[in-house]
């Protein structure tokens, strides 16, 4: 038997090893398109792909190869403890019923079941990432094939379709392709296996044992925040064969065996012996209600426990997706795309969803699990550029007060606007001159939610203001065509 705490963690370790291989195809992708050249062809830009798209095939082929081979050892390990700590768990319950567990280095049929369930794994991992080359290539053959079409349609200019390139190839990030067609970002596909390998496998070294000792009946675990089919078997009693008058069958009704039963995809639950007539019940009909009833608060509204945790799920996932974004923009910067703009408002995306994450736990009372947000290739350098970047957004609020020569005082700047100034290469230098020396001032425009704004001009920013409370809207850069028109007129 494993513990549901046990299960909850027991991937961390191989899926950091794994999650090196995602940021590699990542950062990989962006780096050939910044570096592609300048599109003076289409057959020129088609011949520039495909040499670039073959060689990331063959070099995630390599990397995919690298981290199976030095992930093999540590898949190792994890079963290895897993099943001591499994048979560690039963085999008290054996010696509490007067029986003689032989240890577990030393029981042919759990060596076998562990050895089966290790070689199992290692090679669905194996076959796994090996999907994420081909997912790779089309990757890149897709964004790339995008830049090309926008550049000879006319629609856009090299710079800009390279970097519509990159947005897409940060968003995409590694994919496991399974038979079924159906998609898993690659931390999340190998979490499931490690998760569900070991699971299972701990399952058959306790059901080899509860052969050898002569056990029919087992008792599941239970924990808070199970997903609602498990919470109908967990923390009961089974039997095995099923011919027990007082206890129901094991497999029907606990779907072991199955993807979605009990040691299936995911499944944090697990089972050990239990002995009629000298075995208590480790979780008293009580206790299961207290589990299945748990709930939380969050803004002000009550949310089962298993919903809450779902929700955490999702925000977590979001910043990993941040994450991976901010690693490719880095790795666009650093191969000489112009793309800070973009580094600095993902940086700020992080950061607001960080926060809402904190704030989440804080209400909520849950503990953060630091394993799901980690990011390889997101490192401390990254992490560091990403909060001086947030607080080069967040400095825009140093416009408050500013009064403009039509009377509107600025109350503030919202971080969206920030966000715009920062992206679109405009300083706080040149939105004050904006604001207090126009060389046009707009008239008062109204869109259709009844919103007000106005226009001020500059010699270097175009800066958009709600007249009514003074919030700082958005800015553009003054082009060179509209500045020089505009110093004639006020000549």
């Amino acid at each position: 038997m494993l513990p549901p705490d046990y299960l909850e963690h027991v991937a961390d370790d191989v899926l950091e090893l794994y999650s090196e291989l995602d940021q590699t195809i990542v950062r990989d992708i962006v780096r050939r398109l910044v570096k592609t050249g300048e599109v003076t062809s289409t057959a020129r830009w088609q011949l520039a792909m495909a040499q670039e798209s073959g060689l990331l095939y063959d070099q995630i082929i390599a990397e995919v190869a690298r981290c199976s081979n030095a992930s093999e050892q540590q898949v190792r390990t994890v079963f290895e403890d897993a099943g001591v700590k499994a048979v560690y768990f039963d085999a008290e319950i054996y010696k509490a019923a007067g029986l003689s567990p032989p240890p577990f280095a030393i029981s042919p049929a759990a060596l076998q079941v562990l050895n089966a369930g290790v070689i199992k794994t290692n090679g669905y991992l194996r076959n796994l990432t090996m999907t994420t080359a081909n997912q790779a290539q089309q990757a890149y053959i897709s964004v790339a094939t995008l830049a090309e079409m926008q550049v000879e349609s006319g629609a856009f200019d090299y710079d800009t379709a390279i970097k519509n390139a990159v947005r897409s190839a940060a968003k995409e990030g590694a994919w496991v392709q399974y038979p079924t067609g159906h998609r898993d970002r690659l931390d999340v596909a190998i979490r499931r296996a490690v998760l569900t390998g070991v699971g299972q496998t701990a399952a058959q070294i306790s059901i080899a044992y509860a052969d050898d000792m002569g056990c029919d009946l087992v008792e599941t675990t239970a924990h808070a925040g199970a997903r609602p089919a498990h919470m109908e078997w967990q923390g009961r009693v089974f039997s095995r064969s099923g011919r027990s008058p007082k206890y129901p069958d094991f497999e029907s009704s606990t779907g072991y065996g199955t993807g979605s039963g009990l040691c299936g995809y995911n499944c944090r639950h697990s089972f050990f012996p239990f002995f009629e007539g000298l075995s208590a019940l480790a979780y008293p009909r009580e206790k299961l209600q207290e589990y299945e009833n748990r709930t939380v608060m969050y803004e002000g509204q009550k949310f089962l426990l298993y919903d809450a945790t779902q929700m955490q799920r999702s925000m977590e996932r979001d910043i990993r997706s941040i994450k991976r974004e901010l690693a490719a923009y880095d790795e666009a910067v650093k191969s000489g795309a112009s793309m800070q703009g973009e580094f600095e408002a993902a940086a700020v995306k992080l950061k607001r969803q960080e926060a809402k994450l904190n704030d989440f736990l804080r209400q909520t009372e849950l503990g953060k699990d630091s394993a799901r947000l980690q990011v390889a290739g997101f490192g401390r350098s990254q992490a560091q550029k990403a909060v001086w970047a947030n607080k080069r957004v967040l400095s825009y609020g140093e416009l408050k007060g500013i009064s403009t020569p039509n009377g509107i005082t600025v109350s503030g700047a919202t971080i969206h606007f920030g966000e715009r100034a920062v992206s679109r290469g405009v300083s706080i230098p040149d939105i004050q001159d904006a604001l207090t020396s126009p060389l046009r001032i707009g008239k008062i425009k109204i869109d259709s939610a009844g919103r007000k704004s106005v226009e001020l001009t500059g010699k270097n920013a175009r800066v958009q203001i709600n007249p009514a409370d003074g919030s700082l809207i958005t800015v553009w850069k003054t082009s060179d065509k509209l500045r020089r028109r505009l110093q004639g007129e006020n000549k």
